[in-house]
């Protein structure tokens, strides 16, 4: 559990990111982006609840401020030039709060909450509540010459009405057309109430069966009647012929029918998860352009390709992308006076590119910067990474993934914690993705994410290593090679394949993958390796045997009793058994350490905790909860609305839950009722923790047999742990 402190400095770090989404959003909203106020009211609400609960006031007073400015012209209100002069300075204030803590009753923020105060009385005498007020125009319809990043590279609106979205493609945000899945549906139920005939019929073979069964029982038979039973049973064995062909028949007609609706269902579900990357792009965009204006920097933002998506994987691609694009500018492109220096030119470039494949996208951001500082880079390691200072530019480049790495001096207005890839690489491994870096200081910087297209399979590679049978996403490999003599090369640091191209030779770290499972030898002469991909570049294992590229179904391995930190997923084979699809960025860091701290030699522990469900949709709320709830010896299950919490809470159910009431997609409120009308779920012991009025709701939820209502704005950890307590006792 990371104590209070750690908390509040984490707190403090994903301040900047979180300032640099909202001013994005308000920003959009002007542009004519309304769909925007709801986002930054969600994330405006987060940030007033974790400061709260931190007892950061001075940053909560200024989040709720802005709060109500928001809900005033969400309820209707017409915003004013002052309306976003004060909601762009609360921004700048809660950046201020974080980059220096000490500042919390400095002048300046007074008057960031009296200009709040002021614009929220302005909007007192807005439209009608209910209509959602229009976005503030701006003085000046044309971008001026002197923007920093170029209006003419930024892709077209998708609402533009000269670009109506073609209905044979899925639009930015498909929705499930639902009168097909109800037409669907009825398909399915009919088809149903003809299985329920067939069953009938079946029924009625099986009586006759049993008769025939009775006359052709050779016991007390009377010889004088044998004639006639032997009429008798070729009557009931022709009509039982007769029967079951007609039930095959039909049954086979049925399964066919079957088959077909619950596939068209399955398309119209598939197509309403689906998204166009446009608007994920003309995001990009937008915060590039507020990036490069916040930091005084001349950067042209270059957006090419589009690609299909699933809507989870874009939820989970758009803040590692947004991150990247944001770090660049700050980071990458240099001051104007350093790239003349360099004879570069005086405008930066940041490109960003999508390009589809058959199983993934692939994301590239690239810009024309000074690179990655390695020499800084080596000098921040050196305390903690013994040898740090001998290794090379690639060897460095996995480091920069780790949580809390800043290669900066100082923290600036979007970041000041390096390149940030611990974030980008916690959003893209949740979905099973890759990040590979390609840095040449003075020259720039390539970052390419490699994504899965959807959730609901993924292709790899199947491969056997002793007894484990195993797979790698086929996105990570780069190739198979068959070990010759002389491919090997016996290096100092470990065995290495040369690997051969048009292009170059290039010399990859080799490993056994059975020795990384503990169940296995060295590689050698005559293996086959697969040759994957990993963040700075190539390396290859061996393995016994390999088979072509499948798409498989996937269980997460969140989803799973038993858990190893090399397995991402499980994947069903046709003989019954299990398929185990490997992370490669974790294969490889395995693969660097000693056999005996193989994740395999051991079993995976069966968990035997007391299961507590917190559902929070603020990350540092969610943190500090989890790990008082760990602290207390429970297994803690995460989810981040009503929707997935109810999700998780059916799959595993949990002794107690934990929720806010305050969530998108499915209220906490509408969750515990949910679970109350739940199998299993009714009498589950629910703790509920809100910065809501408790007046309005306390009395739905006592209704609904919630144990305790706490506030986050007085919230005291012990009370939180006794009721806890309580609750699993069954107090």
């Amino acid at each position: 559990m990371r104590s209070r402190a750690d908390l509040v400095a984490a707190f403090h770090r994903t301040m900047p990111d979180r300032v640099a989404q909202a001013t994005d959003l308000w920003l959009g909203y002007e542009q004519g982006q309304t769909g925007n106020l709801q986002v930054l009211r969600r994330l405006l609400h987060t940030l007033k609840g974790e400061a709260h609960m931190l007892e950061l006031a001075a940053c909560g007073d200024l989040a709720e401020l802005a709060e109500d400015v928001i809900d005033a012209v969400r309820g209707g209100a017409r915003p004013t030039q002052l309306t976003g002069d004060s909601l762009l300075g609360a921004l700048e204030g809660l950046g201020l709060l974080s980059a220096s803590p000490g500042a919390e009753a400095a002048p300046e923020l007074e008057i960031v909450k009296e200009t709040l105060r002021a614009a929220r009385a302005e909007l007192g005498g807005g439209p009608p509540a209910g209509e959602l007020a229009p976005p503030l125009v701006p003085a000046s319809a044309s971008a001026s010459a002197s923007d920093s990043v170029h209006e003419s590279v930024l892709p077209p609106r998708l609402d533009q009405p000269d670009a109506p979205p073609d209905p044979a493609q899925p639009t930015a945000r498909a929705a499930l057309d639902a009168e097909a899945v109800g037409a669907l549906l009825q398909e399915l139920q009919r088809l149903h109430g003809e299985r329920e005939v067939i069953q009938r019929r079946l029924r009625e073979s099986q009586r006759m069966l049993r008769a025939l069964l009775v006359e052709i029982d050779p016991r007390g038979a009377d010889v004088d009647r044998f004639a006639e039973r032997i009429a008798k049973t070729l009557g009931y064995g022709a009509e039982i012929e007769r029967l079951l062909s007609a039930v095959r028949a039909d049954w086979s007609s049925n399964e066919f029918a079957a088959g077909r609706a619950l596939g068209e269902l399955d398309e119209v579900v598939r197509r309403a998860s689906v998204v166009r990357t446009e608007r994920l792009l003309n995001q990009v965009s937008l915060a590039a352009r507020s990036a490069a204006r916040m930091l005084g920097k001349d950067v042209e933002a270059r957006v090419e390709g589009t690609g299909l998506l699933d809507a989870a994987v874009e939820r989970r691609l758009e803040p590692a992308l947004l991150h990247l694009v944001r770090n660049a500018i700050d980071h990458g492109i240099e001051p104007a006076d350093v790239r003349a220096r360099r004879g570069k030119p005086a405008r930066g470039t940041v490109a960003v590119t999508v390009v589809q494949t058959d199983a993934a996208v692939r994301v590239e951001v690239k810009d024309d910067g000074g690179g990655v500082d390695f020499a800084r880079l080596r000098e921040v390691l050196a305390p903690s990474v013994p040898g740090a200072a001998t290794l090379d530019d690639a060897e460095l480049i996995p480091y920069l993934f780790a949580h809390g790495l800043t290669t900066s001096r100082s923290v600036g207005a979007i970041s000041g914690r390096g390149v940030g890839l611990d974030i980008v690489a916690r959003e893209i491994g949740a979905l099973g993705g890759q990040v590979r870096v390609d840095s040449k200081p003075g020259l720039g910087t390539t970052i390419v994410l490699v994504v899965p297209k959807n959730l609901h399979g993924e292709e790899v590679v199947p491969i056997s290593s002793g007894r484990f049978r195993c797979a790698v996403p086929t996105h990570a490999v780069h190739s198979v090679v068959l070990l010759e003599d002389e491919e090997l090369l016996r290096a100092p640091d470990g065995p290495r394949v040369r690997l051969t191209s048009d292009a170059c030779a290039e010399l990859a770290p080799l490993y056994a993958l059975g020795a990384v499972l503990g169940d296995g030898g060295p590689p050698g002469p005559g293996d086959a390796a697969l040759v994957l991909h990993h963040a700075a570049g190539l390396f290859a294992v061996s393995v016994d045997g390999y088979e072509n590229p499948r798409l498989v179904a996937l269980v997460r391995s969140e989803e799973m009793p038993l858990t190893s930190p090399l397995v991402r997923g499980v994947a069903p084979t046709a003989d019954g058994e299990a398929m185990l699809l490997l992370d490669v960025e974790r294969l490889f860091a395995y693969a660097r350490q000693a056999p005996r701290d193989a994740p395999f030699a051991a079993a995976a522990e069966q968990k035997r905790e007391p299961l507590a469900l917190v559902v929070e949709d603020a990350p540092v709320a969610r943190e500090l909860l989890c790990g008082i709830l760990r602290s207390m010896g429970l297994r803690v299950e995460e989810a981040s609305d009503g929707r997935e919490g109810l999700a998780r809470a059916r799959a595993a159910p949990p002794d107690v839950v934990l929720t806010d009431l305050e969530m998108p997609y499915m209220s906490g409120l509408e969750m515990v009722a949910e679970l109350r009308r739940s199998p299993g779920l009714a009498r589950v012991p629910v703790v509920v923790l809100t910065t809501a009025a408790q007046e309005q709701s306390e009395a739905a939820l006592r209704g609904l047999g919630v144990r305790a209502v706490l506030s986050k704005q007085r919230f005291v950890e012990e009370e939180l742990r006794r009721i806890i307590a309580a609750s699993l006792g069954g107090a």
